[in-house]
């Protein structure tokens, strides 16, 4: 199973949300490079980059994600979102470096671009991210909700050509009450894209539990950097990641 370290960027900073919300930042590094460069340190083999800002429709941190991408090198592949809304940006960030896009408000809106867009870089490279609250995928950096129930779309993603989903229980994001073991579950025991689950993880025994689940990965952010999970958990066999 992938531990994948966040990097979640809003004002030019590193910053974790609670559940979701914009105006809840809690600021851990003022520089998100001085993150990334943690990272580099601890010996992390996949970030996860999110520019919150491009989410929610701001172009404010264009520059610093694309200076971080290019700062990373080949002993750490990372994985993008926030804004990614046409193939256009999507391919930019491939052709930058990143091994992995992920696509929320475009795969809703426009399912049919998956595949375009796999086809274009491969499905191994895509991640569709299913954030969910009330039993519906919510869009635009969690801003607005869709008719979209994230089990019956879960199902087609693969179909469409993504390689990956990235499941995220809104409600429990940065706000350390665990993750939404049930619908994680049934999730994976619905499809055999492989899941990226988000969203809640407190501890260990929270990564035990989804290990046993059957995640691809877990990703992890407030965690970190409140530690209540150290970051020597990386080096855990179990835990290393693969096709890396």
């Amino acid at each position: 199973m992938e531990i994948i370290p966040a990097i979640d960027i809003s004002d030019g900073k590193c910053v974790r949300l609670f559940q979701g919300k914009k105006g809840t930042e809690t600021i851990y590094y003022e520089d998100p490079l001085d993150a990334l460069n943690y990272w580099k340190k601890i010996g992390a083999k996949r970030l996860h980059f999110i520019d919150l800002d491009g989410a929610w429709g701001s172009n404010t941190n264009k520059q610093i994600l694309r200076k971080m991408i290019r700062q990373t090198d080949s002993q750490i592949h990372v994985q993008v979102g926030g804004g990614i809304r046409t193939i256009e940006d999507a391919e930019s960030l491939i052709d930058l470096g990143a091994d992995r896009v992920i696509v929320g408000t475009m795969a809703i809106k426009t399912p049919q671009n998956i595949t375009i867009l796999s086809n274009k870089i491969g499905s191994e490279h895509l991640v569709v991210a299913l954030d969910y609250k009330n039993g519906r995928v919510a869009t635009h950096g969690w801003t607005q909700q869709s008719n979209k129930d994230p089990f019956s779309f879960g199902k087609k993603i693969g179909e469409y050509g993504a390689g990956f989903i990235l499941f995220s229980a809104i409600e429990s994001d940065g706000a350390f009450t665990g993750p939404d073991f049930t619908n994680i579950e049934k999730m994976v025991n619905s499809v055999s894209t492989p899941i990226l689950a988000a969203g809640g993880i407190r501890n260990e025994e929270d990564l035990d539990k989804l290990y046993d689940i059957g995640v691809h990965g877990a990703v992890i952010g407030k965690a970190f950097y409140e530690k209540k999970i150290e970051p020597s958990i990386l080096k855990k066999s179990k835990y290393k990641n693969k096709g890396i």
